[in-house]
């Protein structure tokens, strides 16, 4: 192969997100119709191990009794979530969710973007989406953004130190990943 073949075939793999494309928007009620989208977005991180915190496919019922749940905690105003569309295909999540009790001032952020759309800026759009809806929405007034990181994803640590984040623990093998335990980073960034 030749050199100017290999960066053809490189261009090619490459593929850039064109903003105008993808549509975020917050979860509602239409989108219990569109469960399967959202089955098929999880397992998809699912199958290829992402490092995130389930680790068995959903079925579609799991997904729809999901759906449900977080609809019901962002009437409650103690949810934010956004949903990153690519035509019908869901790319992207989102959500901050308060905790409870003597907690209720701190929220557990997640995001997740599939494979094919991750290094091009929509985990940055993502995050700093969900913050700005997290700030206006949420009651009681959100103090502390938390979250979870496992250490190999430097990419993920990166983007949460450019918005704010520090990095608070680290908490011995708590969490696993390809059948191995490994640490859990925990980060916050006060609002």
């Amino acid at each position: 192969m030749t050199k100017l073949e290999i960066n053809d075939k490189i261009k090619n793999m490459i593929k850039k997100i064109d903003f105008g494309k993808i549509k975020i928007k917050t979860l509602s009620q239409n989108d219990l119709k569109k469960a399967k989208e959202f089955q098929e977005h999880i397992n998809s991180l699912i199958e290829e191990e992402a490092m995130i915190l389930l680790d068995q496919k959903q079925t579609l019922k799991e997904e729809q009794e999901w759906l449900k749940n977080e609809l019901k905690d962002i009437k409650r105003k103690i949810q934010v979530m956004l949903i990153a569309r690519d035509g019908n295909k869901i790319v992207g999540i989102s959500e901050i969710k308060l905790k409870r009790g003597k907690e209720s001032h701190v929220g557990e952020l997640g995001i997740s973007v599939r494979k094919e759309y991750r290094g091009q800026g929509l985990g940055k759009k993502l995050m700093a989406e969900i913050l700005k809806s997290a700030k206006k929405e949420l009651k009681p007034k959100i103090k502390i953004v938390r979250l979870s990181v496992f250490p190999e994803n430097k990419i993920a640590q990166n983007l949460f130190k450019k918005f704010g984040f520090k990095k608070v623990a680290v908490i011995p093998k708590q969490l696993q990943h390809q059948k191995e335990l490994v640490d859990e980073i925990v980060m916050i960034k006060e609002i």
